[in-house]
């Protein structure tokens, strides 16, 4: 990955689509904005609490415009989301959360996020998509797999600790939210080959 949040030509692309055990991990598209619309303000409150962009109740224009952007970026390069998917009893697809690859962390490094709808907490969702993107993420290549949440961020810190991650430190930041210490762990998963 070079330092400007591109990947490099050493590394490989991430599939389109990833299997997470019963879910599926597939990439954005404009046909996402309704199901979207209502999984993000259905979880409001919950992810307010750490996400910078939950502050304000999504609206079409808004979904709108972060699936052009997930969309164009994941044609560039320059950042992988998936949204989060299982099917009901029915067979339908439903969107549960959403997750994705960022370039941010530097050289043959990549970090995951992941959040996901405050209906299907604490059914291993969020564990599933941490284990699909770090296996997809050293497949593609790349030595290293973080993830990174708030200290007081106890879900995600737990999250990462079911995943296979290791605590390797904190950095200081800025809080972006209110709730936000001014500390975020740095959580790196042994590379699988090793």
């Amino acid at each position: 990955m070079a330092g400007d949040g591109h990947l490099s030509g050493a590394e490989g692309r991430p599939r389109e689509e990833i299997e997470a055990g019963s879910r599926t991990l597939r990439r954005h598209r404009p046909s996402d904005t309704a199901a979207i619309l209502e999984a993000v303000n259905e979880s409001l409150a919950h992810l307010a609490v750490w996400m910078s962009w939950a502050q304000v109740p999504a609206t079409d224009e808004s979904i709108g415009t972060f699936l052009a952007g997930a969309v164009a970026d994941f044609e560039d390069g320059t950042n992988f989301g998936y949204a989060i998917t299982e099917r009901d009893a029915t067979g339908t697809e439903v969107i549960v959360g959403g997750c994705g690859l960022h370039p941010r962390v530097g050289p043959g490094g990549i970090e995951i996020g992941y959040w996901v709808h405050a209906a299907h907490l604490r059914r291993g969702i969020a564990k599933a998509a941490a284990v699909a993107l770090r296996d997809q993420a050293f497949a593609m290549g790349l030595d290293r797999v973080e993830i990174h949440c708030d200290e007081q961020n106890t879900a995600s810190a737990a999250v990462a600790r079911s995943a296979g991650f290791d605590l390797i430190g904190s950095e200081t930041r800025s809080p972006r939210v209110p709730s936000e210490s001014d500390v975020a762990l740095i959580w790196r998963s042994p590379h699988r080959g090793d």
